[in-house]
């Protein structure tokens, strides 16, 4: 009896598979990833904003930096192509009422994320785009933020946390590879909400262009609360607390590529001047040959 019991569900199990609803997979996110916002003011995908994760700023513990002392551009940070192709349509590339931005932070508190860690500085040390007033990338072209008080970095840090814990609430779309969710405009506390508070920066935190969106960029800026034990670029941060340090800028091409773009490195003085004799001396070496 208990064998036929047994084959009798495992029947019944093969032919229901199909009609179970499986759970969406949960969206996953670690304190201090960035994230991309989009939205629209009408149209197709209107109330409905998208938020992906791009990974880390490189200021949790063993976590190797990516956009925080970046030394090099990354052309192809993700491709968002297929996400917003679903949820914008085939033209969001040329929308002008579409606006993006970028936001991260390790902890809304002041004593969290490990101070001294891996080049990290305690909590309500928050990342944020700033739209650069000339699309060009790994060039700043827009004015460093300001958060000029304890008080100010609370605030901007918990805007942001709030929407870390809407991501991990969330579920991924699905859609493509990026690890990404769908947000209700109207949700309290969401993307849109806390964009029309301007994360709490005395300015907007976002971009668009009327010309499409290959011709929008953002300035990403980290703004210290502290800077013991802080980094950048390799060197002991010394000032700088509450103004925003640039770390690099952030494009997306009418395919949906993210790409991350820092200066070209120049130079070391005593590399090119070697460079430069070197080639003098070839020169020369030819000539009297």
């Amino acid at each position: 009896m208990q064998i036929k019991t047994k084959h009798l569900l495992t029947a019944l199990v093969v032919a229901g598979i199909s009609a179970v609803a499986f759970p969406a997979n949960a969206a996953t996110i670690v304190n201090g990833d960035l994230l991309l916002g989009f939205r629209v003011t009408g149209g197709v995908g209107v109330g409905t904003d998208l938020i992906v994760n791009v990974g880390p700023t490189g200021v949790a513990g063993g976590n190797a930096t990516v956009y925080r002392d970046a030394n090099a551009s990354i052309p192809s940070v993700v491709d968002l192509g297929a996400e917003l192709t679903a949820i914008y349509g085939a033209s969001w590339a040329d929308r002008g009422d579409l606006s993006w931005g970028v936001i991260g932070v390790r902890s809304a508190s002041s004593t969290g994320g490990g101070n001294g860690t891996n080049g990290n500085v305690p909590g309500r040390s928050p990342f944020i785009g700033i739209a650069q007033s000339t699309s060009t990338p790994g060039v700043q072209s827009s004015a460093e933020p300001l958060l000029d008080s304890g008080t100010s970095r609370a605030t901007t840090s918990n805007l942001i946390n709030g929407i870390n814990v809407q991501f991990a609430g969330g579920s991924d779309t699905g859609v493509g590879s990026a690890e990404a969710i769908y947000l209700a405009s109207t949700t309290l506390g969401g993307y849109t909400e806390q964009q029309a508070a301007f994360f709490g920066l005395p300015g907007g935190t976002e971009t668009s262009n009327a010309s499409g969106i290959d011709n929008s960029g953002l300035d990403l800026y980290w703004i210290l609360n502290s800077n013991t034990g802080a980094l950048d670029n390799g060197l002991a941060v010394t000032s700088d607390v509450g103004t925003g340090v640039y770390q690099g800028s952030f494009q997306i091409n009418s395919s949906g590529v993210v790409s991350f773009n820092t200066a070209a490195p120049i130079p070391e003085p005593s590399r090119a001047l070697l460079g430069g004799l070197g080639l003098v001396a070839l020169i020369f070496r030819r000539r009297r040959a």
